[in-house]
């Protein structure tokens, strides 16, 4: 089952560390930033690109409401998170996958993941193609859009990264620490210097961070983790549930 990234939206610090320690409980959900106002929401958002945020309503500034509207990322599921029950209508109106009132019952709040789950299912079925988010690369002198879904690896080759899309390779006119930043990077993992990876595109793995991490993607190919990136590599492929390759 995929990770789902989560950003939590709250201007109480303890509201924020009550319902990380909630979704702490809940299977393949990882907390990757917080916000306590609706302008940093927008820029936790930009910048991780989270499937799941959970939203307090009031909030300093702008309303969780107004917040929602604002977030550049249609595609995520917000999940508002109130002591008040009686927003509950407008937060449908606006979108929201589910309304959970505080403090935020585990079980309640597993409903909740499994509904935006359910939510995010459909909309990558009933994306079309053109919809789908893709990257422009050079191949073999014309230029192509590959879906990111289909791409397995980025190489850093100077000012230009090779792309692996399905055993074909092209190539992009910009920097790996770019590339990284954008949008087209959420989905990759750095394992290297000069290499990122599609995590969703790794078969199995073998070793661990001490000993030395090595990749098997779909494909068949095999990629090496460097020393300083395997900590934080190891720690990825166990929360997304990738299992080690079996010894021979």
């Amino acid at each position: 089952m995929q990770t789902l990234d989560a950003l939590i939206v709250d201007d109480e610090p303890g509201a924020r560390r009550d319902l990380q320690q909630v979704l702490a409980a809940v299977e393949n959900v990882r907390v990757v930033a917080q916000a306590s106002d609706a302008a940093a929401a927008r820029q936790m958002a930009r910048r991780h690109r989270p499937q799941l945020i959970f939203m307090d309503i009031q909030l300093p500034g702008a309303d969780g409401f107004s917040a929602v509207e604002a977030l550049d990322d249609k595609r995520a599921c917000v999940i508002f998170t109130t002591a008040y029950a009686q927003y509950a209508v407008r937060a449908f109106e606006v979108g929201a996958v589910d309304y959970l009132l505080k403090p935020v019952d585990e079980q309640r709040c597993r409903r909740a993941v499994a509904r935006a789950r359910e939510q995010l299912a459909r909309q990558e079925n009933a994306a079309p193609a053109e919809l789908q988010p893709f990257l422009e690369i050079e191949e073999r002198g014309a230029h192509v859009r590959v879906p990111l879904a289909d791409i397995r690896s980025v190489t850093a080759e100077g000012n230009y990264l090779e792309v692996d899309h399905g055993g074909q390779r092209g190539l992009v006119r910009q920097t790996l620490e770019n590339f990284l930043a954008g949008p087209s990077g959420a989905p990759f993992t750095r394992i290297s210097r000069g290499q990122a990876v599609r995590l969703s595109a790794v078969r199995s793995y073998r070793g661990s961070a001490a000993s030395g991490l090595r990749l098997y993607l779909a494909g068949g190919e095999e990629l090496s983790v460097s020393r300083r990136r395997a900590p934080e590599v190891n720690s990825a492929l166990r929360a997304s549930g990738h299992a080690p390759a079996r010894e021979p």
